[in-house]
């Protein structure tokens, strides 16, 4: 009975002491290596130019004032409301009216004009036609005179007299002629100056050319409007909000990927859970520069048939420059992994050899570099293989900065789902089983010491807020 006592106490013991030397800290301080990973994973690729711009409808018309005066009243819309922002309007269709008080006073003076204009015209016909009669009558007896000749009957002077008058009444004639003229032009004037007036008249209605709807409202009633060199602006009708645009600043680094007729996908702050899409319409050679960094506006044409999409608003624009459906894509970080030639699985040895530069002290041979294709660069990527790593040989294509796209090499073999090595990182062999134990001896966890604190409202986790503090009572 004794020696089964004996050699139970020496199998408890042998027993203690090897969980002891397992779970105490400090022992096992054995390490292992393994792989941080990355997935390869099938997905659209997108290559974009990314910017930012404002909605602007894509025919707006500036409705302004040519006269001067008063804001009398607003016309109303297609709804039968006064005209203001947001309203419905026709070609054609008032707007606003100025006072014409003034227009009409002046209307009034041209017409009068033209009435003092042809009146000149009466007077100087009938000018014309009695210095026509004197003019015969001159002519006449000049006739008379030569007829008659210079002699006893008719004297040298009589005869000059003659002549004389018949001078003056051709003169007479001509300048009566001229006066008529004149009175002509002074009608034409003043029929020109009254349709000015007339004209001034209509534009004291102030009209939209377009059908369309207005954005802008600048005036009310009551306010003067003065008119200079440049009309001014009373209104700004979109002419069909359906159809907008979106001015986008582009960086000049990224301008040669845009041209004329490419998509572009964007969304506005409003819709945030929406997409829309548009088409390039052309870009503005004028660049513009703010501290130091060269923009140039692109205009894209995009389509608001519901209009939900209002003037001015804020678009995030993307470009499409490349897009390739269903392909594989990689990490970047895929590429830079470099196993050493213990961490490469045996049966891939002679695929990684090739002759070529000397690789590093422990590192293995690069992948044999077959002749490059139009569709990417060749590079290597590495399989997770267990506790190993097995190369692949792919066409490295197009990159977003993020995940690059790669098409396998003939007789290499990738999928969506395989991981790739992107480096090797240490841990301890007790944390590689399942992780760190802490505690003493048998694994059993001792007790936590509690921190130390005053308690109440501050007492932190684990605390009781009503303990007395540690340390001796004061």
């Amino acid at each position: 009975m004794n020696a089964i006592v004996k050699w139970g106490l020496g199998a408890a013991v042998l027993g203690g002491g090897a969980a002891a030397w397992y779970y105490w800290p400090g022992s096992n301080t054995g390490s292992m290596t393994t792989f941080s990973t990355v997935e390869v994973v099938r997905d659209n690729f997108v290559n974009k130019v990314q910017a930012t711009g404002t909605l602007e409808p894509q025919e707006l018309v500036d409705v302004g004032a040519q006269v001067t005066g008063e804001i009398k009243e607003f016309g109303v819309d297609l709804a039968g409301n006064r005209v203001d922002y947001g309203s419905e309007v026709k070609a054609g269709q008032l707007l606003a009216r100025i006072d014409d008080t003034i227009v009409e006073l002046d209307i009034k003076r041209a017409e009068a004009s033209v009435a003092q204009a042809k009146a000149q015209i009466l007077t100087a016909n009938a000018n014309i036609s009695q210095a026509e009669v004197n003019k015969k009558k001159a002519d006449r007896d000049l006739e008379r005179a030569r007829k008659l000749g210079v002699g006893d009957a008719l004297s040298q002077m009589d005869f000059d007299q003659y002549l004389t008058q018949a001078e003056n009444a051709a003169a007479s004639l001509e300048s009566a002629q001229a006066q008529l003229a004149n009175a002509e032009a002074q009608l034409q004037s003043a029929n020109a100056m009254l349709e000015s007036e007339l004209r001034n008249r209509d534009y004291t209605r102030i009209t939209t050319p377009v059908d369309g709807t207005i954005v802008v409202r600048q005036v009310n009633v009551g306010q003067t409007v003065v008119s200079n060199m440049s009309a001014t602006t009373l209104f700004l009708v979109a002419r069909d909000l359906r159809k907008m645009q979106i001015w986008a600043s582009v960086n000049e680094a990224d301008i040669a990927k845009v041209h004329a007729g490419q998509e572009v996908r964007y969304t506005v702050d409003a819709l945030p859970n929406e997409s829309f899409t548009g088409v390039v319409n052309k870009i503005r050679p004028n660049a513009t520069m703010s501290s130091n960094v060269v923009t140039y506006i692109v205009e894209v044409d995009i389509e608001n048939p519901d209009r939900k999409l209002l003037p001015y608003m804020s678009a995030n624009a993307n470009f499409i420059v490349k897009e390739v459906k269903d392909c594989l894509m990689v990490p970047e970080a895929a590429f830079d992994f470099r196993p050493t030639k213990e961490q490469v699985d045996p049966a891939f040895a002679d695929k990684v050899r090739r002759p070529g530069p000397r690789p590093a002290e422990g590192e293995a041979p690069a992948a044999e570099r077959p002749e490059s294709a139009a569709d990417g660069e060749p590079a290597m990527v590495w399989v997770k293989k267990g506790d190993k790593v097995a190369p692949v040989r792919v066409l490295r294509g197009e990159s977003d900065g993020t995940r690059s796209i790669v098409t396998p090499l003939p007789g290499e073999t990738l999928e969506a789902g395989d991981m790739l090595v992107t480096g090797v990182r240490t841990v301890s062999a007790v944390a590689a089983k399942g992780g760190q134990q802490q505690g003493g001896l048998f694994g059993m966890n001792g007790p936590k010491r509690r921190q130390r604190g005053a308690g109440g409202v501050e007492a932190k986790p684990g605390q009781n807020a009503n303990a007395h503090p540690g340390g001796p009572p004061m």
